[in-house]
């Protein structure tokens, strides 16, 4: 039962627009777009690439003491999720940091016991309400290439646009029931 509820709630956060999720890591939306991607396709596969690469060796250093999500974005990682120590922080932030193609770190982890399934499926619905909610309020579609990334209810937007958009998408992803927090980390240009 519990198996097919995580199932139904990841196929409807999938269905309810378009955009596509960046990750799905043990049947978890990671990320999720709004808008289209601006990056070129051998950007996005770079990036693809990465991101794998990145939690491939986090998942080999620590297994299941931790929880990390990688997300990127024209060489920028943003790093969420849970961690056993600051020690394994500062490793994980070198493990990104250590591939060629890693242009900056974000890193949003947090030291403490590995989230639940159950808080995982909640922030998973949470993106899909701010995604929904943006999509339906933001007026410049055109311009909107932001991953929407929650974690522990506090929303990151990683991508590209304009300040004004960008602020529009934090306030309309602030006023949806449920997000502690949102964190910008939008670019106004592709780097």
């Amino acid at each position: 039962m519990k198996r097919t509820v995580v199932l139904s709630a990841l196929l409807l956060s999938l269905g309810l627009s378009a955009c596509v999720p960046l990750v799905v890591i043990g049947g978890v939306a990671a990320g999720a777009w709004i808008g289209s991607d601006p990056r070129k396709t051998a950007v996005i596969k770079e990036d693809t690439a990465l991101g794998a690469n990145i939690s491939a060796k986090i998942i080999d250093e620590w297994k299941e003491l931790a929880h990390v999500n990688v997300n990127t974005f024209s060489g920028a990682v943003l790093l969420t999720g849970e961690l056993p120590s600051i020690e394994a922080q500062k490793k994980a932030v070198a493990i990104a940091k250590s591939f060629p193609q890693t242009r900056k770190v974000y890193d949003e982890t947090v030291v403490g016991p590995v989230s639940s399934a159950v808080d995982r499926l909640n922030d998973t619905q949470l993106t899909t309400r701010v995604k929904s909610a943006v999509m339906l309020q933001v007026k410049d579609g055109a311009s909107v290439h932001v991953q929407v990334i929650t974690e522990r209810g506090v929303v990151y937007l990683l991508g590209v646009g304009t300040p004004e958009v960008a602020n529009q998408i934090a306030t309309v992803a602030a006023s949806v029931s449920g997000v502690q927090q949102v964190v910008k980390l939008v670019e106004p240009t592709l780097p």
